[in-house]
């Protein structure tokens, strides 16, 4: 029983903009050359934005198909009634060759062992498997040498009669801070995908370009590209204003006022000596703590459109100094911890500087007590 059928209101939780999702989407259609896919990568849980969910929206609106690293990922996404194709971006082990054909997924492919494995479950269960090959051009994580390509592409075509190669990719080491090393990859990938044009195996669908890529190298966008963080509307790499003004946080994090309380000078406020007033206090006691993934080190909310400093934290809360908001802050206020209240605005990229965390990571990190609130606007 979900949330919503409890009819549970929680004191914290997340804020998820579709129609701003929708629009980041159209944004990055509109920057890809016609005819070019798109994947939306839904790993990680969406980016801590909701897998079901999302992968719903992108689907209804014209994805081409899904990214996931898990096969649970795949799965949910395939009991959740998803019929998008679905690729799989991370290598797979021998034992999970049958719930892949099962799951009607298509795997990444490097190596000879998987390539027996799935031909064998695919032949069992009379059916045919699209694989993406994945090269190698410096990123030194999965994949085959640019090398190699040629003849492993070769291999499977005469020993895997149940496999079809459909696609191949590479993936940038650091798109947004190296453009030699990137433009190099580039070139790698063009050069494996020449040599396999002029033997007349080339895989219908090549892709090199993620998140940090596909605005960048609009020469790199071949047949797909894969949209991850880009999507949800988050800066790529912290504390670098890459993003176009268009594209805008999908999410945001907020939490109520749960008790204010008046301290003197020379109180604790909350655990430990972390905080000693200087002067008479008036803290804010907030339903938002590490249990739910707002780290320490978290600067600022806002309440009442301005800026409060944090000054401690617990498991289920932390406390707030609003002596200079004087008496405009009540119990049971509306805090933003990471978002958007009346002029003023928290981005999680100013968050996770504070914190010394990637973007990417911090969403990870806000747990599943946080639920997520769905909306459009209107």
């Amino acid at each position: 029983m979900g949330d919503a059928e409890r009819n549970i209101v929680e004191v914290v939780r997340a804020d998820i903009n579709l129609t701003q999702l929708k629009r980041n989407m159209d944004f990055i259609r509109k920057s890809l050359k016609p005819g070019v896919k798109l994947m939306t990568v839904v790993k990680g849980d969406s980016y801590g934005h909701g897998l079901i969910p999302i992968s719903r929206a992108v689907e209804a609106w014209g994805s081409d198909c899904l990214g996931v690293v898990r096969l649970t990922e795949a799965a949910s996404l395939r009991e959740a009634g998803i019929k998008l194709p679905i690729v799989m971006l991370a290598p797979l082990m021998p034992a999970q060759a049958e719930a892949a054909i099962n799951l009607d997924i298509s795997p990444m492919l490097d190596n000879d062992i998987m390539a027996a494995e799935l031909d064998k479950y695919a032949g069992i269960k009379g059916k045919k498997v699209n694989v993406h090959i994945k090269i190698n051009t410096g990123l030194n994580r999965y994949g085959i040498l640019p090398e190699a390509a040629l003849d492993f592409i070769l291999s499977i075509k005469d020993k895997y009669k149940n496999l079809y190669v459909e696609g191949i990719y590479t993936h940038f080491r650091d798109p947004e801070l190296n453009r030699d090393f990137t433009e190099g990859q580039i070139k790698s990938f063009r050069d494996v995908l020449s040599k396999l044009s002029e033997a007349g195996v080339c895989p219908p669908v090549a892709h090199s370009s993620a998140s940090g890529g596909i605005l960048m190298y609009p020469e790199a966008q071949f047949d797909m590209v894969r949209v991850g963080i880009l999507l949800y509307g988050l800066e790529y790499v912290t504390g670098r204003k890459l993003l176009p003004q268009s594209l805008q946080p999908v999410i945001s994090i907020k939490s109520n006022v749960i008790k204010i309380r008046e301290i003197k000078e020379g109180e604790h406020g909350g655990y430990g000596d972390k905080f000693i007033a200087h002067r008479d206090s008036r803290l804010a006691i907030i339903a938002a703590g590490y249990g739910d993934g707002i780290s320490r080190g978290w600067k600022e909310v806002l309440i009442g459109g301005r800026r409060a400093p944090i000054v401690n934290y617990s498991m289920d809360g932390i406390v707030a100094d609003i002596t200079g908001l004087q008496e405009s802050i009540r119990e049971y206020d509306e805090v933003v911890l990471a978002g958007r209240q009346g002029d003023e605005s928290i981005s999680w990229d100013e968050v996770c500087r504070g914190i010394n965390v990637e973007v990417d990571e911090q969403l990870q990190r806000i747990t599943k007590r946080v639920p997520k609130n769905y909306y459009y606007e209107f």
